[in-house]
């Protein structure tokens, strides 16, 4: 009897973003009597042991390079994705070993920071190839030319967002026909409520325990949060305390360059006395957990993007969500969270007050939550939109 036909899965990291999540939940969800799912990932991290306990075969290959576009030095980093890419040819080999052996018929690029290498990859293997966009890349010359190679090449493009399909056309300047595109919202599994929190996040018990789940880089806003903070403690609002979760990202203008954003962040901190309302606890690798400890999730980001991982397992989690944007799809202002289109301390700090102290308010937004994630990230419902994309590609 031979294999179902392999999808060969290209991941920008290991577990550490919310992105590697996101791919890690479709392929849970796949139909493996139909595809049978092969994670690629460009460095090792706690996603490995989760394809482990589902039975997943994976492999790290870190010579695969990446491209994002960003607000600047864009040549100059694009020019380091060239000098990475010469080593492809090395991992090229290992890849049509894999191909062979596990009947690989089509790759999904599951970020557009690996569509270049992605596409090349699947060109050199001879498969069509999909790419999941996640991102809004900032407006520029090097942003339409990876959106328009997208556009170019891949056989099929998904999108988490609507707002993610639009920014897509407009930067690569060109209408699709129906069959090429989707719109597949990320799957979040619902979290349980008898979980069990996480012991460094659960404490003081009498204030309300706001945390942020995004690695730390200014387009991100980890930092307005100390801003928010700061405000908080003029007023003597010392109840609300804000565990900021996650890593420094690699957002060094040039390679060599020292990342101070995250170490500025708590210098500040600690120079304003704040020690015993913002804390960093690290990486976590069950956000699950950690959400279950506390009352609701901060996100203010630069980007105005409010339909990020942290956001939907935030809401998966019945947790309230303060945030920024206009998109809203998923927090409602009011009605499940709190979010301004632009980011004014005075009215964040508002709506923490407003959280802390309005009897009821924590348990209305928690029902609405879990009610509105059940209905939009269901993984069955997803990954049957995936398995349908893959028919239609490969019956064709």
């Amino acid at each position: 009897m031979s294999k179902a036909p392999g999808i060969l899965y290209l991941d920008l990291e290991g577990g550490w973003g919310g992105s590697s999540r996101s791919m890690f939940y479709l392929i849970e969800h796949l139909d493996r009597a139909r595809y049978r799912p092969f994670a690629v990932t460009r460095g090792d991290g706690p996603i490995s042991e989760r394809y482990d306990g589902i039975g997943v075969p994976h492999v790290t290959l870190s010579g695969i390079p990446s491209f994002r576009p960003a607000e600047r030095k864009n040549a100059l980093a694009y020019l380091f994705y060239l000098r990475g890419r010469r080593k492809l040819d090395q991992v090229m080999a290992r890849l049509r070993e894999i191909t062979a052996r596990e009947n690989i018929r089509l790759v999904h690029v599951n970020h557009e920071s690996l569509a270049l290498v992605g596409g090349e990859i699947a060109r050199r293997l001879g498969l069509p190839w999909v790419c999941h966009v996640r991102t809004l890349l900032i407006p520029g010359y090097f942003a339409r030319k990876v959106y328009r190679a997208i556009a170019r090449d891949a056989a099929h493009v998904i999108f988490i967002t609507e707002r993610n399909r639009d920014h897509f056309r407009e930067l690569a300047g060109s209408d699709y026909a129906a069959e090429k595109i989707s719109t597949v919202y990320n799957i979040s599994p619902p979290v349980l409520h008898d979980l069990a929190p996480l012991p460094e996040l659960s404490e003081p018990k009498d204030a309300l325990r706001i945390l942020s789940l995004t690695n730390f880089s200014p387009n991100r806003g980890v930092d307005r949060v100390v801003d928010v903070a700061e405000l908080l403690h003029r007023r003597g609002r010392g109840d609300i305390v804000f565990f900021l979760c996650g890593r420094l990202a690699n957002t060094r203008r040039l390679p060599f360059a020292r990342n101070s954003y995250l170490e500025n962040m708590m210098a500040r901190v600690a120079a304003g006395g704040l020690s015993h309302t913002v804390r960093f606890p690290g990486h976590v690798t069950r956000p699950d957990r950690a959400l279950i400890s506390s009352h609701g999730l901060i996100k203010l980001t630069r980007e105005a993007n409010p339909w990020g991982r942290d956001i939907i397992e935030a809401m998966s989690a019945g947790r309230g969500v303060v945030t920024l944007g206009d998109y809203q799809t998923f927090i409602e202002d009011g009605v499940n969270g709190f979010m301004d289109v632009k980011f004014d301390v005075e009215r964040i700090a508002d709506h923490l007050v407003h959280l802390r102290d309005e009897p009821g308010l924590l348990e209305r937004f928690e029902n609405a939550n879990r009610k509105k994630a059940a209905r939009l990230f269901d993984g069955a419902t997803a990954a049957r939109k995936l398995t349908d994309i893959y028919d239609c590609l490969l019956t064709a």
